[in-house]
Formats: structure tokens, C-alpha cells, sequence
């Protein structure tokens, strides 16, 4: 047989039925300077589960071995070979749930598989399940594996621990009652505005008196937080339905009686306690105040002593919700009610509210020692020290 595959021969040389090998003459090899060509290997060829005959030299057996020996001898063993692989089969298949048998599939099975998914996944654009992608995974791993030699990985029993005794079967509760299943499904979600997370969110404005800007686009870092604490939440819990309204914006008005508390509140956390702004309603306060407000709550403050002094009393932002460009929408907006007046203020020399009003144009005019001695605490970080700022118009 010609080609790079020889067969064995037999030692004997008298036996008919085995031809001579043909011996090949060794060329030496010469460069010619061309790159040389590298030849693959021959694939390997698989002759399990062939049977290798080994037929005995004479004419003992009674066997021929001219043409047609081969065919012969294989029809008279194959009966037994397809009897030996029924029985293999039948050994190595396990059986469904539906009671149907299952055996595993052979190599040429699976490699006309992959073949048949790969054509059809380039003619077709067929979209595979995921169980469909992971058995096809599967057979291509296994062939890998055939590939390289390596063998499967064997699929071990979980041990059981002898020193324990088995549980004993759960009884399987009785099914609730029809009229309890019906009293369920009749129970219909609780309206956003009447929840309690309306409550706490609200779900209107509370008046749209005093309105002087609403932001959309400003995120703070406690916005961000709620809206993760929230998704988290119905990540968790996909069967429940999410509200109508998440998002809400930031809302720039005049004072109003609903404020006072939280702003009170606020001006006690960021300067002392005791500041009341009550007067502030009856002293025109759609041009000599602002308040931010997310939903029902207070966020930022600023105040002017009186639309004649234009002196800024309070300027005021909820911790949490600073650089978040609240103070200068406040600011910006308390200024422009007050076009052509000039306006002043007293800030401490160690508030980085300094560079805020600097930006805004404000110049130090007096410094004066000792201005908040009688108003901040004696352990408070502030500087009682402060500077008094004119924003010239």
C-alpha cells in the first residue's frame, strides 16, 4: 500500500497473503533556499471497535487469502460483534422518567452533531437554548478530551456519613383552603399616594405657591443612596411591584408656613440653636427668602434681613447634601430678586463658604475680631473672627 501508512508484515516469508514492504531509498536533503513546507502528521486513525484478524500461515484454517478473504471472515464474525454491542449497550443505557432508554451517544454520534449545529448555526441565524449551548459544550469537551488523551473525569457517589441518621421525609402540608387562596388574590395593592412610602417621599407638591426653580438635573450623594438602598431592594424582591414615582427634583420657593420646622431644625445643626426665622413670613419673604426642598424635605435655606438692608442672614445646607451646587442656586437666585442693590454679610474667617461668595464677586471690607463670641459655641472648630462682604451692583 502506497502512501505514508504501512502495513505490519509477517516474519515468515512464505506466507502468501503478506506482501514485502517496499523499502524506500534516503535522499539527503538539500537546501534550496526556499522555507520549508512542514508536512502534518497523518490523523490518527481509530480502528476501535474494528476486529484485527491475525490469520495463520497455510491453508490450515481452511480460510482464503486471496480476494474476498477479508469479507468472509468479517461476515462470519459479525453476528457476534453486533451481539456484543447490543449487550454493551443495554449494560451502559439507564432509563428516563418517562421509562424510555437512554444510551450514550457514540463518537461518530457526536462529532455529527457538532457538525450538524455549526452548519446550521452558519445557514440559519437559530437561536440555541441554554441547555442546547451547554450539551453541545459538553460534546466538544468530550472530544477535546479524546483528543488530547485524557480521560473523563469519573463521577464519584457523595459520601454519606455512616454516623448519621437520615431524616425522616417531610409530610407534605395539606393545600390552603380555596376560600384563604381567594381572599389573597382579592387583595390589591395599596395606591402610591396613600402608601406609606408617599409619606415618607411625598407624592405631591405640597403648594405651588412661591415656586422660583425646580432642578431635574442635580444628584446628590443621598439621592444616590436612596435610589441604590431601593433598587437593591426590588432586585431582591422581583414579585412585588415598584412605584409609580421614584425620582423626584430638587424645588426652589419662598418660605412658607410648612417650613418653619425644618428650617429651624437645620439653622440649629449648621450655626446654633435657638435661631428663629418666624418673622421672616411677614417681612416678604417671596424676595427676601429661598428654600430647597426634595419632596417634604428641607435641604437648604437663605435669608435677607429685609428687601431695603439686603443683608444675608442665613446662608444654609443640609449635611448630606452639600457640593452639590444647592448653596449656589440659592445664593444666585436670593441675588437676582435684588438686581441693583448692593449686598452684604458677615462670614468666619475658617468658612470655606469664603470661596463660594468670591466667585460670586463679594469683596472683605472689615475684619472683625470676636463677631460670633456671643452666638457659637466655646467648643466649636468655627472661627468666632469674621469678615464683613460687599457685593457692589
Amino acid at each position: 500500500m502506497s502512501g505514508p501508512y504501512e502495513w505490519n508484515v509477517s516474519e515468515d516469508e512464505d506466507d502468501p497473503c503478506v506482501e514485502e514492504r517496499p523499502v524506500r531509498s534516503k535522499r539527503r536533503k538539500t537546501n534550496t533556499g526556499k522555507a520549508k513546507t512542514r508536512v502534518s502528521p497523518p490523523p490518527e486513525i481509530s480502528l476501535s471497535p474494528a476486529l484485527w484478524l491475525d490469520l495463520p500461515v497455510g491453508n490450515e484454517s481452511g480460510l482464503k487469502c486471496g480476494d474476498g478473504a477479508f469479507e468472509e471472515t468479517i461476515d462470519t464474525l459479525l453476528p457476534d460483534y453486533i451481539a456484543t454491542r447490543d449487550l454493551v449497550q443495554d449494560r451502559e443505557s439507564e432509563r428516563s422518567a418517562e421509562n424510555k432508554e437512554l444510551r450514550a451517544l457514540s463518537r461518530y454520534e457526536a462529532t455529527a452533531i457538532i457538525q450538524l449545529t455549526q452548519n446550521t448555526n452558519e445557514t440559519t441565524d437559530m437561536a440555541f437554548t441554554l441547555a442546547d449551548k451547554i450539551a453541545l459544550r459538553k460534546l466538544k469537551l468530550s472530544r477535546e478530551r479524546r483528543r488530547m488523551h485524557v480521560s473523563e473525569p469519573l463521577k464519584e457517589a457523595p459520601l454519606v456519613p455512616t454516623s448519621l441518621t437520615p431524616i425522616s421525609k417531610v409530610a407534605v402540608p395539606p393545600p390552603a383552603p380555596s376560600s384563604v387562596l381567594d381572599g389573597l388574590h382579592a387583595i390589591r395593592r395599596t395606591r402610591y399616594e396613600n402608601s406609606f412610602l408617599a409619606r415618607l417621599n411625598g407624592y405631591k407638591t405640597l403648594r405651588t405657591d412661591g415656586i422660583i426653580a425646580i432642578n431635574w438635573e442635580t444628584r446628590t450623594p443621598w439621592m444616590d443612596l436612596m435610589t441604590d438602598i431601593q433598587d437593591h431592594y426590588y432586585f431582591a424582591h422581583p414579585m412585588e411591584d415598584e412605584p409609580e414615582e421614584r425620582r423626584a427634583p430638587i424645588t426652589y420657593a419662598s418660605l412658607q408656613p410648612c417650613h418653619l420646622r425644618q428650617v429651624h431644625e437645620l439653622l440649629g445643626k449648621v450655626f446654633w440653636e435657638g435661631i428663629n426665622v418666624s418673622d421672616s413670613l411677614q417681612s416678604s419673604p417671596e424676595r427676601c427668602t429661598v428654600i430647597a426642598t426634595y419632596r417634604r424635605l428641607v435641604v437648604g435655606a437663605a435669608f435677607l434681613s429685609s428687601p431695603q438692608e439686603t443683608y444675608i442672614t442665613y446662608l444654609a445646607v443640609r449635611p448630606g447634601w452639600d457640593n452639590s451646587q444647592i448653596a449656589t442656586t440659592m445664593l444666585y437666585h436670593l441675588l437676582m430678586l435684588h438686581p441693583n442693590k448692593d449686598v452684604t454679610l458677615h462670614v468666619s474667617a475658617n468658612n470655606p463658604a469664603m470661596l463660594l461668595y468670591n466667585r460670586f464677586g463679594f469683596k472683605a471690607e472689615e475684619f472683625v475680631a470676636g463677631f460670633y463670641e456671643d452666638y457659637m459655641d466655646s467648643q466649636s472648630r468655627g472661627s468666632k473672627n469674621a469678615f464683613r462682604l460687599r457685593l457692589r451692583r
